[in-house]
């Protein structure tokens, strides 16, 4: 009998674990098809975060590998009535994850077998093979990844568009995201979840990618708001038909989407058979290898009714890659309420003794923790040479923490660079700190760009996607690792040493500041359309 004591999670009974699991599992499925005689195959999962569905329509065979050790059992759920057909479905119950996987769940990262001597002998020189490696993929992705959109046919109007069921419940909304987890793009997300039910909306959430789903304990806990387990317990080829299934069935008008490949691979089922539904979706940040999510946004565009985006970088994308400038919605993440009327003075003063830098991001190779370690090196010898006292404070948490921590001791750094969890509190540690650290290979228009400036510290930052909207020309730095550490450290330099530069800066801060200000929020964008959902829905 396979034993189930690795399957709950600490603190919950296994039964009731397991219960709780087979009625979401049985909620998706059920609404997938509603009247077949569905057939439950039920495993113990290996994997803490994916079920391993696998779905087969008619007769299904026994084969030996079907009942193998980790075989739970299996149930039915009858049919609408004695004919109806079968479906099999065999899926894992997720395993409790280790300790370790829910505080991180990707490997600590390595250098790549043939280069680790280099990255031992000189991080720098290893940052700037990758560095390479990553122009190359950008100067390659162009022909590897069109920027060309999908065609979409109107259909003639001899032939009647289906048309919308009658239905008793409140308007919805189906808010698509890539994961619950720290980002960007998921504080939007839990941004529109809030506002959505503001507007009156009923609100379902999915995630595309399979995850821990660290953050679902922050979804409102409301009967308002449901969130499906679509990523660890359904195929994406079978997301178009279950989205179909869930909009005719909880009048859905308004699907949103938040860097959900399956959901943009689902909007041809939308287009044809739910033409009502319009769909709006959120960029954020220009990938290397492929565009990004903004490329697959730009490739389903004839099927999209608006595009919100966070940049002008953004709008200039859509306008210079796929022709597209009238359905461009262009709305900052700021909040117009919390903001200040205007910024303090800069924490920095010209030749101060003792200068604190920080750095708040994800320790994963987009945000470069190599290079923030290499840029503390220098920094610390520039301050001894200046007779300067330099701290550091590095927030955040990854795959990078035990090479950035290795490096940090290896520099005789430990002592004055902090190391802190991502939930340190980000605005006092800014308050606190001079310069704030953005050696990114890549950036969309960084958060906490708004925030470091919002209390008197001053961002140096690479000059990558829309940084240069925020950040003045002086202050951003080369992208090539050891000229981005050489430009760190001129910046600093001259900030420190140069009163009429600092209050330049200063200046400019300010200017990029109101401009960002002017522009509308994503709240003042998406509200509206939220609204007029509910309200048309309602008549």
């Amino acid at each position: 009998m396979t034993s189930t004591t690795a399957l709950a999670p600490v603190g919950e009974d296994i039964a009731e674990h397991i219960q709780r699991e087979i009625s979401e599992i049985v909620s998706i499925y059920s609404r997938l098809y509603p009247t077949q005689r569905l057939n439950f195959i039920l495993y113990e999962g290996k994997d803490p975060v994916w079920g391993e569905p696998s779905v087969t329509e008619g007769p299904f065979t026994f084969q030996p590998q079907h009942m193998n050790a980790q075989f739970l059992g299996q149930f039915e759920r009858p049919g609408a009535h004695p004919g109806a057909p079968g479906v099999t479905i065999r899926l894992s119950i997720p395993r409790k994850p280790l300790p370790g996987e829910i505080k991180q769940m990707d490997a600590p990262w390595a250098p790549i077998r043939r280069l680790r001597a280099v990255h031992r002998l000189a991080p720098l020189v290893y940052e700037r093979i990758r560095y390479q490696a990553e122009m190359l993929r950008k100067r390659r992705s162009v022909k590897r990844h069109p920027r060309v959109s999908l065609l979409r046919g109107d259909g003639s109007s001899l032939l009647a568009p289906p048309r919308p069921p009658e239905s008793d419940k409140r308007p919805a909304i189906l808010i698509g995201m890539h994961w619950l987890e720290v980002g960007g793009a998921e504080k939007l997300g839990f941004d529109t979840i809030r506002w959505a039910q503001q507007a009156g909306l009923r609100v379902f959430v999915a995630a595309g990618v399979p995850s821990i789903q660290r953050l679902a304990g922050k979804l409102p806990d409301s009967a308002d708001v449901t969130f499906l387990r679509l990523d660890r317990y359904l195929p994406p080829d079978l997301w178009p038909r279950y989205v179909e299934q869930l909009a005719l069935a909880e009048n859905i008008r308004l699907i949103h989407i938040h860097h959900c490949r399956p959901l943009y691979e689902s909007l041809p089922q939308i287009r044809a058979n739910l033409p009502w539904v319009q769909v709006i979706d959120s960029t954020h940040i220009v990938e290397y290898a492929d565009g990004g999510f903004p490329r697959s946004s730009g490739v389903w565009s004839n099927f999209i009714d608006i595009h919100h985006v966070i940049s002008k970088e953004l709008v200039d994308y859509y306008r210079e890659h796929f022709h597209v400038i009238g359905k461009v919605r262009l709305g900052r993440m700021l909040d117009r309420a919390e903001h200040p009327k205007g910024l303090p003075e800069l924490n920095m003063q010209p030749g101060k003794k003792r200068l604190q830098v920080a750095f708040v991001g994800r320790l994963y190779y987009q945000k470069r923790p190599v290079v923030v370690a290499e840029a503390f090196r220098a920094l610390s010898a520039w301050a001894r040479r200046n007779d300067v006292e330099l701290t550091g404070k590095i927030v955040g948490e990854g795959p990078f923490l035990d090479t950035v921590r290795g490096l940090l001791r290896r520099y005789g750094l430990a002592d004055r660079v902090a190391l802190l969890p991502a939930n340190a509190p980000v605005p006092e540690i800014l308050r606190q700190s001079d310069i704030l650290l953005l050696p990114s290979n890549n950036e969309g228009l960084a958060l906490v760009c708004y925030e470091a400036v919002e209390q008197g510290c001053i961002p140096i930052s690479t000059d990558v996607g829309s940084q240069a909207e925020i950040v003045p020309p002086d202050l951003l730095v080369p992208l090539e690792p050891q000229a981005c550490v050489k430009g760190i450290v001129a910046a600093v330099d001259r900030l420190w040493r140069d009163a009429a530069f600092l209050s330049r800066q200063r200046e400019a801060l300010v200017r990029s500041w109101t401009d960002l200000t002017r522009d509308p929020t994503a709240e003042e964008i998406l509200m509206p359309l939220y609204q007029q959902a509910a309200a048309g829905l309602q008549e």
